[in-house]
């Protein structure tokens, strides 16, 4: 295991392009959580200030910030999609195997790295929320709400293990970005058709609780694992708190852990029967 940690490292780090897109994907995260208390919107001339309706507290502090960060994956998936098409390119992937690296721990270095920076994303997450909880509530209840870290941590696990395969698929970083974007386009047009299908210009009587077979595809599943916050206008009137507390949507976790196993095992077939 240290020694596929140690190869994949040379690669990853020693290579100028991915280092900096791996820094500046960090950077964005630690951007995301501290610039969040200073946005505040102007409404129809009026100043919304997200803090004091309660957008950092236990527990929908958890919810807000694993969200908000969430757009960012789509960054780290370049940086998964560019390491392993230079493996392609570069000759690389040949190389290692001719040295004696067999497909299966090839595809093990990947699995690993991806792993770890998952990790390391799901742990600056938590690293936020501790400090702007601690910083913006009185009492500090860090794991209430704390369920949101680990679909944080499926959701983008799942999502680099999506671009892994069609990285593996494709070869090529043009065609896999180019895929993936398509893909998240081609699964919105499908879940408006499926809509205007089923209801057409009727809207549902629950909008929310309407299940749409749509959102079980890959990329869809992978954004309802933390849905958008919700709010309750009628909480705001009660207790001047805008945000309502929620949970992650564990059947869209549930697919997107088949999704895992499901395309890491395609990956792998990739490997091993593809020739380099």
């Amino acid at each position: 295991m240290k020694r596929l940690f140690n190869i994949e490292w040379i690669k990853m780090f020693y290579n100028t392009g991915t280092r900096i897109f791996i820094i500046l994907y960090f950077v964005m995260i630690i951007l995301m959580g501290i610039t969040l208390p200073s946005i505040k919107p102007n409404m129809s001339g009026q100043v919304v200030d997200f803090i004091k309706f309660g957008a950092l507290e236990f527990p929908v502090i958890w919810h807000n910030i694993a969200w908000l960060v969430g757009f960012g994956k789509f960054f780290l998936a370049i940086i998964v999609i560019n390491n392993i098409s230079n493996e392609y390119s570069f000759g690389t992937f040949k190389q290692n195997t001719i040295d004696g690296l067999s497909k299966t721990e090839f595809f093990g270095t990947k699995l690993l790295m991806n792993l770890i920076l998952t990790l390391f994303s799901t742990f600056l997450v938590a690293a936020i929320v501790l400090g702007l909880g601690a910083f913006f509530n009185d009492k500090l209840e860090f794991f209430n709400g704390i369920e949101f870290l680990g679909g944080y941590f499926i959701e983008i696990f799942a999502y680099v293990v999506f671009a892994m395969f069609l990285t593996f698929l494709l070869k090529k970083s043009t065609f896999a970005i180019l895929s993936l974007i398509v893909l998240n386009i081609g699964e919105s047009i499908l879940k408006a058709v499926e809509y205007f299908a089923r209801f057409g210009k009727n809207e549902p009587t629950d909008l929310e609780k309407t299940t749409f077979f749509t959102n079980y595809l890959p990329l869809n599943s992978n954004s309802k694992i933390i849905d958008y916050p919700p709010i309750s206008i009628t909480k705001l009137m009660t207790t001047g708190k805008l945000f309502d507390t929620s949970n992650i949507q564990w059947e869209y976790l549930a697919i997107n852990v088949f999704y895992i196993i499901l395309f890491l095992a395609l990956s792998l077939f990739i490997i091993k029967k593809r020739d380099l």
